[in-house]
């Protein structure tokens, strides 16, 4: 069985099995993608692709099949399941005996609130560093990180590097508002979402201003307002870190989540 698997199926390469009958065995590698899937629709599953099949270029890895069996494996998995909404993990893993299977399977999901959205969440910090950020990789940090949200109640937890840097959240990456500036993480030091990479097109073509830059923890009482960006969340306002409280909501947020909202949609519209 897979611990995080919460459908009855799971779409063993190419093949739906029942899903106890499926298992990730002990100790092996496993590198792995999630998306959402809205209206039966797998949303931007051309850039989830991508961005799977870097995570094999980044850790020197041999690509494991041809490109449109990631695409095609999600829409079989929906199409044969009945799969309306929800959210899907993607999972190649390599047992020590290098054994290889490739998973497509439902995983529970969390989205927030509509009183989420209007009011911000709360986040809090804590001290950690990705390897390789832009490895979608299983990693001690994010189980750690979801161990400190699950104690403290938090939304989310904000990473910070050994620099005392703020890089991204352990499922979400982060941006800051200040004036009518966005500023966010660099690239090379955060994994690189799907959804970051929509909200950055965005933040361009509504031309807002963007700086992309080192963010000291020592500064975020600086800024005015803040956001997670991510599968679940979207575009969600943070009204709280560590103590510290940001405006909610915050005119350049609700834009561009207005726009965010207005991208899936049509996206939905035009893959149906």
């Amino acid at each position: 069985m897979v611990k995080d698997c919460v459908s009855k199926k799971i779409l063993k390469d190419g093949s739906l099995l029942d899903a106890e009958t499926v298992s990730i065995p002990e100790g092996a590698v496993v590198i792995y993608d999630v998306l959402r899937v809205m209206e039966s629709v797998p949303l931007f599953v051309e850039d989830h692709s991508a961005r799977f099949f870097k995570s094999f270029d980044l850790s020197h890895r041999k690509r494991p099949f041809a490109e449109n069996v990631f695409a095609d494996s999600i829409c079989t998995y929906i199409s044969l399941y009945g799969l309306k909404n929800g959210n899907v993990r993607c999972v190649y893993s390599i047992s020590p005996a290098d054994e290889t299977q490739f998973l497509v399977y439902e995983i529970k999901h969390s989205y927030p609130t509509i009183e989420m959205y209007e009011n911000g969440v709360v986040c809090g910090t804590f001290e950690g560093e990705r390897s390789n950020p832009n490895v979608k990789q299983e990693a001690a940090v994010k189980n750690n990180a979801y161990k400190k949200i699950a104690e403290t109640g938090v939304y989310e937890v904000l990473l910070v590097d050994n620099d005392r840097n703020v890089t991204e959240g352990s499922k979400s990456n982060t941006f800051f508002v200040k004036d009518d500036t966005i500023v966010t993480a660099l690239a090379q030091d955060v994994l690189c979402g799907i959804t970051r990479l929509q909200i950055i097109e965005l933040i361009h073509s509504l031309q807002i201003p963007l700086v992309e830059r080192k963010i000291a923890l020592s500064e975020l009482k600086n800024f005015d307002a803040a956001f997670i960006s991510g599968t679940s969340p979207k575009v969600l306002p943070i009204r709280q870190i560590e103590g510290i409280s940001y405006q909610v909501p915050n005119p350049v947020v609700r834009r561009l989540a207005e726009a965010y909202d207005k991208q899936i949609s049509e996206y939905i519209q035009s893959h149906k």
